[in-house]
């Protein structure tokens, strides 16, 4: 699972999306396979801000917890219900971020990247909508 992670994290990192090309600043690109979640977002507000969101974002949530946390890389590695997932933030330059969330698949009532990329950009109060 982790090396499919890093093959994604990769691939969305170089294009913003995996075969789309570069991503609008607030458009949403999602991916569900048969076995994991990818969602990703340019998102205009600095790394740093949007690592801590994403820490708040996860700690609220008393479903979901922390496993691995890697404040250089800004990286949390967290886990809902036996699934494994990971939030990756990345500086874009000192306004602009990636935020890169991927799962194992959820179920209906879990929380999934696409909800949890929506959910940290409501709580920076950027406007985040999936990419069409």
């Amino acid at each position: 699972m982790k090396k499919i992670i890093l093959i994604l994290l990769a691939s969305l990192s170089i294009s913003g999306c995996a075969g789309v090309g570069v991503a609008t600043v607030g458009a949403v690109m999602y991916y569900k396979s048969q076995s994991h979640e990818v969602a990703s977002v340019d998102i205009e507000a600095p790394a740093k801000n949007v690592y801590q969101t994403a820490i708040d974002v996860v700690n609220q949530n008393p479903n979901v917890s922390i496993i691995n946390q890697d404040d250089s890389l800004k990286v949390l590695d967290v886990r809902q219900n036996e699934k494994d997932g990971s939030i990756k933030v990345s500086a874009i330059n000192s306004s602009l971020s990636k935020l890169t969330i991927t799962s194992d698949v959820t179920g209906d009532e879990e929380v999934n990247p696409l909800s949890g990329i929506f959910k940290i950009c409501e709580d920076l109060n950027v406007k985040c909508e999936l990419s069409k």
